[in-house]
């Protein structure tokens, strides 16, 4: 995968928002393709459209942490590890993203609604970033092969 800030910078300005940007991420890394996988994650954007839902940035952070520790078959577990990194992650995204204890869109954005996806994407690209390098930060940090995906 070409460099990572390229990659996302490509992908917004492709229409993609910043829960489809999360998978999409992983997918690259690992060398797969899923449009089913990247337009459900459709769902998540701009905090499910709302302004009072959970920010996209963040529940794409975290199905992205799913992507390689979640259960998906039916003879399998989750991972131990997956609850702790999202709590890691939410923990952390309050901290820096949150607004008076929120983490929704609207806080986030001041309630201005934005309908344009690629001005969206601009005014969200830094927080898109940073969540990403600290999701992948994270997946690293306990001990995934971000590039190898999850185990079979």
């Amino acid at each position: 995968m070409e460099d990572l800030s390229t990659a996302v910078m490509q992908w917004g300005q492709e229409g993609f928002c910043c829960s489809q940007i999360m998978i999409l991420t992983g997918l690259a890394l690992t060398g797969k393709e899923n449009k089913d996988l990247t337009a459900a994650m459709n769902g998540l954007c701009k905090g499910t459209f709302s302004p009072v839902c959970t920010c996209g940035a963040l529940t794409g952070a975290c199905c992205l942490l799913g992507f390689y520790a979640g259960k998906g078959a039916p003879l399998e577990d989750k991972d131990p590890r997956l609850p702790e990194m999202i709590g890691c992650l939410h923990e952390w995204f309050q901290g820096k993203w949150g607004s008076g204890g929120h983490v929704n869109c609207g806080d986030i954005l001041g309630f201005e609604p934005i309908a344009d996806p690629k001005q969206c994407f601009q005014k969200c690209f830094p927080m898109i970033m940073e969540t990403l390098e600290k999701t992948l930060e994270l997946l690293e940090t306990h001990g995934f092969d971000i590039r190898e995906g999850r185990p079979l």
